[in-house]
């Protein structure tokens, strides 16, 4: 059986989620909100371009997982090509990280279009967008063991 392609893999993790949104991108492809955060863009099946926080994005960047976006290096937009099917996986764990940023972010905003836009505590254990960070570490560092 094929690997899914990258739209339906990030399609998949993102639209489980309660309130995240697709739509077209205004310089083409798939656009992914939660609210009013955008939760990252894909360009095809080669390119996906992500907001993250300074912090965030300097770690990433600096341990090779993403690359700083096309825009400008310090753009808080990141960028990751893919180069073969393993890549998907990456990618994925990179939008869940951008859900976890931006569901909290919304959580913190308070105003009644961000707060529509967070699950409801109840419907699922969340977690912190630092901690998604953390597990996505543990699971590149089994990756690079062979486990």
């Amino acid at each position: 059986m094929d690997a899914p392609s990258l739209t339906c893999a990030v399609r998949q993790e993102l639209l489980a989620h309660p309130d995240v949104t697709e739509g077209t991108h205004r310089f083409g492809g798939i656009v992914f909100h939660l609210g009013r955060y955008e939760l990252g863009h894909l360009h095809g099946e080669t390119v996906a371009d992500l907001p993250l926080p300074p912090d965030l994005r300097d770690e990433l960047v600096a341990s090779g997982r993403i690359s700083p976006g096309h825009v400008a290096a310090d753009s808080a937009w990141l960028s990751r090509g893919v180069n073969g099917p393993q890549d998907i996986a990456e990618i994925v764990e990179l939008f869940r990280i951008s859900y976890e940023h931006a569901a909290a972010q919304a959580a913190l905003a308070g105003d009644k279009e961000d707060q529509a836009a967070v699950p409801d505590a109840g419907s699922q254990p969340r977690r912190s967008w630092r901690d998604a960070l953390v597990s996505s570490r543990r699971l590149e560092r089994r990756r690079s063991r062979g486990r």
